[in-house]
């Protein structure tokens, strides 16, 4: 176990190190506000307040940890080796950022709680967002942070004993609308026909035509395709099946057709199912 002493110890403080330090990392993780505690420790340790206590390993810490509710934040990005961070920590510090902070502001999608604009489904856009704006909206940067820290840890208590971490690839694949064509009723098909028709879609006309005529296949339907690749490279793979009533974004097949209850069960033979 690591033991971190901080000044305060706050909800936000045991959720995020525990995130990185415990979930990321593998390493347990103990808190203390207590000095006496924290110097009769005899294991790994580092503080996290604004100030060290002697020459541990030392975290400089943001206020955001410590504070209740939301609020406006100067955020500004800066490169460590390379990777984008922010809330600097300076000198003293072990590591440049207060890495738990900036974690903690972007795992908790704080910036959605603040005042924004809102797209027409009233969601939060990813431009938006700071990593989208600063560059790194598809970087891992929390992890590649995390593990920064454990080199840093590395170096400080070379005889802890630190677990590897383990990876499975599973494929998950959701199926939104089991056929683009096929197995929709009259009034569906009909209705498709005629939207075609009107937006001058003839080549959607043609192919609508030919599946309904089993002429040609359905081009939603890959699962043999799927199931093979699945088999030959073993994959563990797991199907989610939309079932929910028709709306307007949600066109699947009725989950009372049997072709479509059918391909359920066909698909479980094979591989998990979620519904």
């Amino acid at each position: 176990m690591i033991l971190v002493y901080t000044h305060k110890i706050t909800p936000r403080i045991r959720y995020i190190f525990k995130h990185i330090l415990t979930r990321t990392l593998l390493i347990p993780v103990g808190f203390t506000s207590e000095v006496a505690e924290f110097v009769a420790h005899n294991g790994p340790k580092f503080s996290y307040t604004k100030t060290p206590l002697g020459k541990e390993f030392f975290i400089k810490s943001n206020d955001l940890l410590f504070e209740q509710g939301v609020n406006d934040l100067d955020i500004n990005i800066q490169k460590w080796e390379g990777v984008p961070c922010f809330f600097s920590t300076g000198s003293q510090a072990a590591i440049p950022y207060d890495i738990f902070a900036a974690s903690f502001y972007l795992i908790s999608r704080y910036e959605e709680y603040l005042p924004h604009v809102k797209d027409i489904h009233g969601r939060y856009t990813a431009s938006e967002s700071l990593a989208y704006k600063n560059g790194f909206l598809e970087k891992p940067v929390i992890d590649i942070w995390a593990y920064k820290l454990l080199q840093h840890l590395k170096e400080k208590f070379p005889d802890f004993k630190y677990k590897t971490r383990s990876f499975e690839y599973i494929s998950t694949i959701d199926i939104d609308n089991a056929f683009a064509y096929k197995h929709k009723n009259f009034i569906r098909t009909l209705g498709g026909f005629i939207n075609d028709l009107l937006k001058l879609r003839l080549l959607d006309v043609w192919y609508r035509l030919t599946v309904i005529l089993k002429i040609k296949k359905d081009p939603f339907d890959t699962f043999q395709r799927i199931l093979h690749a699945k088999k030959t490279a073993d994959i563990h793979t797991i199907f989610f099946c939309s079932i929910g009533d028709y709306t307007t974004f949600d066109t699947n097949v009725s989950a009372s057709k049997n072709k479509y209850r059918l391909l359920i069960k066909e698909l479980l033979d094979y591989a998990d199912v979620g519904l």
